[in-house]
């Protein structure tokens, strides 16, 4: 722990490692607060919990349907109030909760201005649900993609069962009987807990506060806050399950049947020869991970108050983990290489560009495929990935054949499988990946968007400066229509210099994204409103070009170069409304 806070600056982080039997450690590490040198106390100091909040969200839900009050393979709408209802989009297809709970409902994902910088004056769960509601872009239970949105959907159906808002139906029925008083969903917080600060690195040894803890949305991941003690006693109740503990730890959703699957809220996990059920969660500045092995009677349980440099805490927190599984009496590594017989066919049918499902389609989280996506690449009868890896020091991997459409990791324990064009791997088995057709891959649409900034940034340069140069050689004017038309394309070439900066900035940090995206900051709009002002202006050089080639306002070279520009344009407005980088109702329009 020592190594990782110092190599990849990160402030503090507290631990706890439980058993069944009533052992436990439990222990914090560095600083809570970087102003006031306040210790982690893993007794007092509360880390937010973000999105390891849905398993508190799937366990009262267990319990209601335990106690008979839900119906997991009802539709949904049975319980949702009138504004939440979900749109029969797929008929004989409805949303369930089993589906909520294991991320195969369907929904779009986009988190953008959903968090909140301060817990004061938030709107309601149903309130926010119903103005934030995504649209449905696949059949449910098809295929497994993260979802925000429908696991706080099933925090509201929670609340309409239970009759009590969200954080006081999870204190009834499983913070209370717990002890665990120092965990809370309640936003403002009672008085008395003691939040840590989270914080990104900022120059050579400085941090930034980070913001956006908080939101409507707890059953999913903000304002949940939780001390390493707390999570002790939780753990030691998960080893020891009751039939709401045992549902959530039970297999209800599989991609692919050779890997592990969902529970409720928990991901199947698998190294060593040890099976057990994973969790991790991310908010800006805090960053968890949960292991529960029911068979070895153990519960990990490690979070951090620091995204750590490139976002390491992330990984930080599995290889923590998987040190301690490691170390546990019977731990056996499979065999290094491939058990079965692959083929050079068979790899480069597995070959292409991949896409995370849960990549939105409806907003500006779609630009996530643009530097998201997973290349994979034939090598012999084996395949090399990149962009799949949860350790953003290695993202390249190699694999071996297993047989079939299966592959190992060489050199590690991971798995990945191929079935009908969907990529699954065991490392995170609650996102798919779907491979994308050539039109699909980002890779023609970043190389039209090079070639159309590389020529609106030239007009930015060449219209001013061929203008100055006729007038130093006092030629006569174009006429004002024409002058008029070269001074849109050199503005357009500005705005796609503004837009090009704007985008640049967003995703230069990508710690600093993390918090700007769901806080709805200036940081992560500004893309769009640059973007919104360009299509007016494309269409302005447009209509120039035609009118020079029509009226002759220039010679031929200048009549190609205003072509250039207005096809240019025409691109360009097409990638923005594309991935949805337009603001407003003119962005709506054209998506």
């Amino acid at each position: 722990m020592a190594g990782q806070l110092g190599r990849d600056r990160i402030p503090g982080a507290a631990v706890a490692v439980v058993s069944a039997d009533g052992g436990a450690y439990v222990k914090g590490y560095g600083v809570a607060d970087t102003a006031t040198g306040a210790a982690v106390d893993p007794e007092r100091t509360g880390f937010y919990l973000g999105s390891l909040a849905k398993l508190f969200t799937a366990q009262t839900t267990a319990q209601l349907i335990v106690d008979g009050r839900i119906d997991p393979a009802a539709d949904v709408n049975r319980y949702l109030p009138a504004a939440n209802r979900i749109p029969d989009s797929y008929p004989g297809r409805p949303v369930t909760t089993d589906h909520l709970l294991t991320h195969t409902a369907g929904f779009d994902s986009d988190l953008v201005g959903v968090n909140s910088a301060t817990p004061q004056g938030l709107s309601s769960l149903a309130e926010s649900l119903a103005e934030h509601r995504p649209a449905r872009v696949r059949p449910p239970g098809t295929v497994v993609a993260y979802d925000n949105y429908g696991a706080a959907l099933a925090g509201l159906v929670v609340e309409r069962v239970s009759g009590r808002p969200f954080a006081e139906a999870v204190r009834e029925r499983v913070l209370g009987p717990l002890g665990m008083d120092r965990t809370s969903f309640v936003q403002p917080h009672p008085e008395g807990l003691q939040p840590a600060h989270g914080y990104r690195p900022d120059g050579a040894d400085g941090w930034v506060e980070d913001r956006g803890q908080y939101g409507p949305w707890t059953p999913s991941g903000p304002g949940g806050l939780t001390t390493a003690a707390d999570m002790a006693r939780w753990l030691r109740a998960q080893l020891a399950p009751d039939a709401a503990a045992r549902l959530m730890q039970t297999t209800h959703y599989r991609q692919d049947p050779a890997l592990p699957g969902l529970g409720y809220a928990y991901e199947g996990w698998t190294r060593d020869g040890f099976t057990g059920w994973f969790k991790d969660g991310d908010l800006p500045g805090f960053h968890g991970n949960l292991l529960v092995l029911p068979e070895q009677g153990l519960g990990i349980y490690v979070v951090y108050n620091g995204d750590g440099v490139d976002g390491a805490a992330g990984w930080d927190g599995k290889e923590l983990i998987r040190a301690v599984v490691d170390a546990l009496p019977g731990a056996h590594p499979p065999a290094a290489g491939g058990g079965g017989r692959g083929s050079t066919g068979e790899a480069r049918k597995a070959a292409g560009t991949y896409r995370a499902a849960r990549v939105s389609r409806d907003s500006l989280m779609r630009t996530e495929e643009l530097f998201g996506s997973v290349t994979v690449t034939a090598e012999g009868n084996g395949l090399r990935t990149d962009g799949l890896s949860p350790d953003p020091r290695h993202p390249e991997q190699h694999w071996l054949p297993l047989g079939g459409d299966r592959y190992r990791e060489r050199d590690g324990q991971a798995e990945i499988a191929f079935r009908n064009g969907v990529l699954t791997a065991s490392d995170n088995p609650s996102t798919a990946y779907q491979q994308l057709t050539w039109r699909q891959r980002p890779g023609p649409r970043l190389a039209a968007l090079g070639a159309a900034l590389a020529v609106l940034l030239g007009a930015a340069v060449a219209v001013p400066a061929t203008a100055l140069a006729r007038r130093l050689r006092r030629r006569p004017a174009h006429p004002r229509p024409a002058r008029a038309a070269r001074a849109a394309a050199a503005v357009a070439g500005l705005l796609a210099a503004g837009f090009l900066a704007a985008l640049l900035a967003l995703v230069a940090d990508g710690n600093a994204m993390m918090e700007a995206v769901p806080l709805g900051t200036p940081l992560a709009l500004a893309p769009t409103w640059w973007g919104a002002a360009f299509p007016p202006l494309a269409l302005a050089v447009t209509a120039g070009a035609a009118a020079g080639w029509l009226r002759h306002w220039w010679q031929l070279p200048g009549r190609l170069a205003m072509t250039a520009v207005a096809l240019a344009g025409c691109a360009f407005t097409a990638f923005l409304a594309h991935y949805h980088l337009i603001a407003g109702p003119l962005g709506a329009l054209l998506a």
